[in-house]
């Protein structure tokens, strides 16, 4: 048995890593971490409030938490390289409709479409994907993976920044370069097995014929984990970060742009250093989680998040230093508790249930986000400020931090 190389050939699932990388750079890269950039430009085009200006991203989050389990199905059931190429093109058609918005109506059923399609190109399909074809590297090609989506929140609003205020034409031209780099991957590199190949996980050669373990019902696997403690604990705690990190990857734009009274660039800069922050967190995180006891790394990860968010706390108008103290530090964070979120429902539930699983989670965590995004906006907009929404936000963390203790505990009993 030999492991990697195969007379000298690079292990396939480098490849299907590579092209699973370049579709999630663009699609969460351009939807979640990019799209939030240009909403200081609508509200002011439209007239719209923080509420307003971002329910339709709020909505998304709600509905991707329902799509998710069905999605889920889908993909434990059919081919996961047919359903990604249904997402890709959907996220590319609707991305060039994006710059026909003129009504907030509009702009909410792109959302929807965005849901849609997300939820059969975004995350869920990814981890599957290499899930299968990877074991001893799993961390590692997690972290590479996640990376992606920073990479994307890093480069893609400086494209849109150049265009601006044209934020119709950089649409344009994010969903010509996004929609290259999402179908062209999809049909060219990505490949649902490594027994396709002649291969095993990790790049074992001439493996023994797998035979495909068929999952379970549905009720059966929803039963299962509601009989569970672990899965309150960890749904709490996954749930309560996706609350922090949606809040802030919808709202921050606004922050900088109308509380801080930043401009264009500066908020820009700051927005960019935050997801380049993120790129080094996540793979950070992932090398960690090969390393040490994965609870122990999420604990760091969340103390880092909330320790990020105080230091919002001392910004003053017109003033970059703190704001970007915040990007570097919640930008880590914020990698690291995404990064060790995926992995931890990865290392307590892959199996040939884990599409349900992944999508149960990711359930509560959506929705959880969604909620984030909604008050974090709604406070702004009540109290004139974010200093409230941010203090709350500090209260979810300190109870995630219990969550993940709790869950400590019980490994060690």
């Amino acid at each position: 048995m030999q492991e990697v190389s195969l007379r000298g050939r690079i292990f396939y699932g480098w490849w299907v890593l590579v092209g699973l990388f370049l579709i999630y750079a663009a699609s969460n890269g351009i939807l979640l971490n990019t799209m939030p950039r240009i909403f200081p430009n609508l509200a002011t085009e439209f007239g719209w409030t923080n509420e307003q200006v971002t329910r339709p991203a709020n909505m998304f989050f709600a509905l991707v938490a329902f799509l998710n389990p069905v999605a889920g199905w889908l993909l434990d059931r059919y081919s996961i390289r047919r359903l990604m190429l249904i997402g890709t093109v959907g996220i590319t058609v609707v991305l060039a409709l994006f710059p026909m918005v003129a009504e907030l109506w509009q702009l909410m059923a792109l959302y929807v479409l965005f849901a849609f399609s997300l939820s059969l190109a975004g995350l869920s399909p990814s981890l599957m994907l290499l899930s299968r074809w990877f074991v001893r590297y799993r961390g590692l090609a997690f972290g590479i993976l996640m990376m992606a989506s920073s990479l994307g929140g890093a480069a893609f609003p400086w494209l849109v920044n150049y265009f601006l205020p044209d934020w119709r034409l950089a649409v344009w031209v994010l969903a010509v370069l996004g929609g290259a780099m999402m179908v062209l991957p999809t049909l060219f590199m990505v490949s649902n097995y490594p027994r396709d190949k002649g291969l095993a996980a990790d790049g074992v050669a001439d493996p023994e014929p797998e035979v495909r373990p068929r999952p379970d019902r549905f009720d059966k696997v929803l039963m299962n984990l509601l009989r569970s403690p672990l899965f309150y604990l960890l749904a709490f705690a996954t749930g309560t970060l996706w609350f922090c990190i949606v809040a802030m990857l919808n709202n921050q734009a606004l922050f900088f742009r109308q509380e801080m009274l930043l401009d264009d660039t500066s908020t820009t800069g700051i927005y960019s250093s935050f997801f380049f922050a993120a790129i080094v967190g996540k793979v950070l995180f992932g090398y960690l989680a090969d390393k040490f006891d994965k609870l122990k790394v999420m604990m760091a990860s969340v103390l880092n998040l909330a320790l990020g968010l105080a230091l919002l706390f001392l910004a003053v108008p017109g003033d970059v230093t703190w704001p970007l103290a915040y990007a570097i530090v919640y930008g880590v964070g914020y990698a690291g508790a995404f990064t060790m979120i995926q992995l931890m429902i990865a290392e307590y539930y892959a199996g040939r249930n884990y599409g349900v699983y992944l999508g149960i989670f990711l359930l509560i965590d959506s929705l959880a986000g969604s909620i984030g995004g909604v008050f974090l906006a709604w406070s702004a907009d009540e109290f004139a400020s974010f200093t409230a929404g941010f203090t709350v936000m500090m209260v979810l963390c300190a109870i995630a931090v219990v969550c993940v203790y709790v869950l400590m505990r019980r490994q060690r009993a």
